[in-house]
């Protein structure tokens, strides 16, 4: 993860990883077997930090939490962050192939728990009605997404507090009935 944080996912060798760990390349080959699997693992990794209802909320307050606990990573997890999306950027650039369906499944998993935590405040009448709720749940991973890769590239550009509170105050308010 270090190596993918400071040199990228072409820097990723069996001699990096290695060197890096302390052991001889052989070790990297025998414990992943390859070098996509290797990237697979650590995308799985990177990705699997992520509690996406750590409070056992349902509904609008669930989104909410989720999309706070999203944005609050970007500044506890930075290192992590930057492989997530460096890893997704390869494999979206077909740079890195294997890494695609690992990618997939997570975004599938992401967007399918945050719609259903729509359709949950929409039952209990918190969360608006005429939302569709895996459109919804599109458009808000694709704004979290989307503002991870901004810090990315610009990391001082707006003070991630005040980010947080704004991106939370305007989903609440797109999602109350």
């Amino acid at each position: 993860m270090t190596i993918i944080a400071e040199q990228g996912v072409h820097a990723v060798t069996a001699v990096s990883v290695g060197e890096r760990a302390g052991y001889s390349r052989g070790i990297v080959n025998h414990q992943f077997g390859t070098r996509q699997a290797l990237l697979a693992a650590v995308a799985e990794t990177v990705q699997s930090g992520f509690d996406p209802n750590p409070q056992g909320l349902q509904g609008r307050e669930h989104v909410l939490a989720l999309v706070a606990g999203y944005l609050s990573s970007l500044r506890s997890e930075p290192r992590d962050i930057r492989v997530f999306l460096r890893l997704m950027t390869a494999a979206i650039s077909g740079e890195e192939p294997g890494l695609e369906p690992v990618f997939v499944q997570r975004d599938e998993y992401f967007r399918k728990h945050l719609a259903a935590a729509v359709a949950e405040g929409q039952y209990a009448h918190t969360v608006r009605g005429d939302l569709d709720a895996a459109t919804t749940a599109a458009v808000i991973v694709g704004q979290l997404r989307g503002i991870a890769l901004q810090m990315q590239l610009s990391p001082g550009f707006v003070e991630l507090t005040e980010l947080l509170k704004v991106s939370v105050r305007l989903i609440d308010a797109g999602l109350q009935p």
